[in-house]
């Protein structure tokens, strides 16, 4: 009978430290490369539809500054009358300065006549061409409008490269049609000038027309060179390009653009590149493992606890982050290069925090430094003579008016300490009409008023408060205090008009001689001092205006000398709750 053999006591007591041991690192390890890898995807998504909005945003950027130009050169074409030098000059200018994506200007007359840069190219401007660029122009009624993509030899990829002309109609002072100004732009070079690069892995830009098809795409990686690891056979069109996608599982983000354009930008990575860092952390398990069979126990415990432990705190480093606490930081004492990834770690995590917080409280100094400069200087005087006011009607006036008058004073001060950023527009009606109450009452009734009430679907839209009172005050004390041998008349209204909502303030008063009105309208458009008293007041609501819906908003004035003044507050059509409008 043969003797079965029995493993000893040291074999045993290997087996009892080693297996439970190795067992638990291994899995430990699992654990955290799946969780990392898991954490990985879920940030790089992000980060690619970071790179995706980034991308929009920079060619809205770029859109906005071929606008800006053509709108320079259309003023250089009224004063020219579409021929000279000065034309010339400023279209090799306008190439000159955007010269990594403007590639040619055109202007063509309503006789015929082509003045373009370079020459080489537009003077074999085809017929088909400048059939293009006077139907898009005529048919876009003097808005700035993009063609469909083209193949150019004046792009920067050589023959036939995509490009794209941006059109638009210039008026003379008559306000009929002079001639037509196109840029070219070459796509390609606008791509590539907006494309945003993930650093540590391959991307793949692809930009989408208003159609959804495919105009140019362009490929970046952290080890250099050119290639596309997508053919672009698989992603003609957008949404053959998302099925694709989804079916083999790429890593993908898609941002439309909201501007004039209608393009769609597609972010592509190559994120598996980028997991196939942490495979061989499997093997690594499966290596101290063998180690251990042979008894190397110690040397297994030594190497898995100097691994593990830096990368769990990183781990728990990164999982903190992604829950929003920039403050978090991963200690890790170790002097290799997994210690210069958690200092690298806490420093980009500081970075961060300090960029997130100034730019909260900026915007909160701007916010609030617009909003205390205008009521500084609304609120001290104005109480200061109502009250002085008031304290005359105690002795000479009548007890209703008094009381009125003191209603009105209580309504306009509970206005003022209202928190609400935005009341409703028939709010604020109410408060000019206070407000222009207690000023008839003061100036003897020397002038009257009338406060139109909105239209029943503008009356709860909300508007920036304190928008209408410093318009009407200027009126009073600028346009109708100094009203001699007739009485003065204000009248406030509202319309609702194709370009938004259209607050108009109207006075008979002495007007603005033109000189002075020049000067406020060149403050109001270039948001300079008005070199006035008068305007002061005009250009901060003009601002903050600007402030909170862009530059398309604001003031416009309009008056002669003793017939009166006009403004018209321009606003947004906006929904409660500060929604724009869908048609806005």
């Amino acid at each position: 009978m043969k003797r079965r053999l029995k493993p000893g006591s040291r074999a045993k007591l290997i087996l009892l430290l080693f297996v439970p041991s190795t067992l638990f690192v291994f899995f430990v390890i699992q654990i955290a490369k799946e969780y990392t890898l898991g954490f990985l995807r879920e940030t790089q998504n992000e980060a690619l539809a970071g790179m995706s909005s980034q991308v929009t945003h920079l060619i809205s950027i770029y859109n906005n500054e071929i606008t800006f130009n053509m709108l320079e050169m259309e003023q250089t074409i009224k004063q020219e009358g579409g021929a000279g030098d000065g034309l010339s000059s400023a279209m090799r200018t306008a190439v000159q300065i955007r010269s990594d994506f403007v590639r040619g200007v055109v202007y063509i007359r309503r006789d015929g006549a082509i003045t373009g840069y370079p020459q080489n190219f537009w003077g074999n401007f085809s017929q088909k061409e400048e059939r293009l660029v006077r139907e898009q122009a005529e048919a876009s009624g003097g808005v700035f409008t993009w063609s469909d993509t083209i193949r150019s030899d004046i792009g920067r990829t050589g023959a036939f490269g995509p490009t794209s002309i941006v059109t638009k109609t210039v008026f003379d002072e008559g306000g009929q049609p002079s001639g037509y100004l196109a840029f070219l732009v070459d796509l390609s070079a606008f791509l590539e000038r907006s494309a945003a690069f993930a650093g540590s892995y391959d991307t793949q830009t692809l930009l989408y027309d208003s159609d959804d098809k495919l105009i140019d795409y362009i490929w970046a990686s952290p080890s250099g060179g050119y290639k596309g690891f997508i053919a672009e056979s698989n992603v003609e069109t957008l949404p053959q390009a998302l099925r694709f996608f989804r079916e083999k599982g790429i890593y993908h983000s898609v941002s439309s653009m909201g501007t004039n354009l209608k393009w769609k930008v597609i972010v592509v990575g190559d994120v598996n590149k980028l997991e196939s860092r942490f495979k061989p952390l499997g093997k690594i398990a499966w290596s101290l493992l063998l180690f251990g069979l042979v008894g190397f126990l110690g040397i297994y415990v030594t190497v898995s606890w100097w691994f593990t432990r830096p990368i769990m705190a990183l781990t728990k480093g990164i999982r903190k982050v992604a829950r929003g606490d920039l403050e978090a930081k991963v200690e890790v004492k170790q002097k290799d290069e997994l210690g210069e990834l958690a200092n690298q770690f806490n420093q980009m995590t500081r970075k961060i925090s300090e960029l997130v917080t100034g730019l909260q409280r900026t915007e909160e100094a701007k916010r609030e430094s617009d909003m205390q400069v205008l009521l500084s200087q609304i609120n001290p005087h104005f109480l200061y003579n109502t009250l002085n006011t008031i304290d005359i009607m105690i002795d000479v006036g009548s007890k209703r008016d008094l009381h009125e008058m003191m209603g009105v004073l209580c309504r306009l001060l509970k206005y003022s300490l209202d928190g609400d950023p935005q009341p409703p527009l028939e709010e604020e009606l109410r408060y000019a009409g206070d407000y222009l109450h207690i000023q008839s009452v003061r100036y003897g009734n020397r002038f009257n008023f009338r406060i139109d009430p909105a239209p029943p679907e503008l009356a709860r839209m909300p508007v920036p408060k304190l928008v209408l009172q410093p318009i009407v005050e200027n009126a009073v004390f600028h346009g109708l205090h100094a009203l001699e041998g007739r009485k003065g008349e204000l009248v406030v209204s509202v319309r609702s008009e194709a370009k938004g909502v259209v607050v108009y303030v109207r006075d008979n008063g002495v007007g603005i001689p033109p000189e002075r009105l020049e000067r406020l309208r060149q403050a109001l458009r270039d948001g300079g001092d008005p070199a006035s008293g008068r305007g002061i007041g005009m250009l901060n609501v003009h601002r903050r205006i600007g402030l909170h819906f862009g530059e398309r908003y604001g003031l416009s004035v309009n008056s002669e000398p003793g017939i009166g003044t006009t403004i018209a507050i321009q606003l947004p059509r906006q929904e409660a709750g500060g929604r724009r409008a869908a048609n806005e």
